[in-house]
């Protein structure tokens, strides 16, 4: 379940992997908007600054310009109950609406 560590075509779909690479990491996350050298845009989730700065290093042609999450959690909650496994649609839809309330 590694998916997350993996470019996303919009912010919306890189939202529902951060839970998992914050569980992953066991720690706050954000999503980073990348630009390639065609202009093109991607979200991909980085568990510091260090970690993005790092892979830009090593992608020339992708830059980010605030090097600065578009999105991220306000801390790490770390739930010792979790299960991280793939949601169904309906689950994605409950879990998007919940999400939306702590907003």
């Amino acid at each position: 379940m590694q998916r997350w560590n993996f470019p996303f075509k919009n912010l919306e779909t890189a939202k529902l992997y951060l839970k998992a690479a914050e569980y992953t990491l066991k720690k706050n996350c954000g999503i980073y908007e990348i630009l390639d050298a065609n202009r093109r845009i991607s979200y991909k989730i980085f568990g510091c600054e260090k970690d993005l700065q790092n892979f830009l290093n090593k992608n020339k042609n992708k830059s980010c310009r605030d090097m600065k999450p578009v999105f991220q959690n306000k801390e790490y909650i770390e739930f010792s109950e979790a299960i991280v496994k793939r949601l169904n649609k309906e689950e994605i839809k409950k879990y998007m609406s919940e999400k939306e309330k702590t907003i």
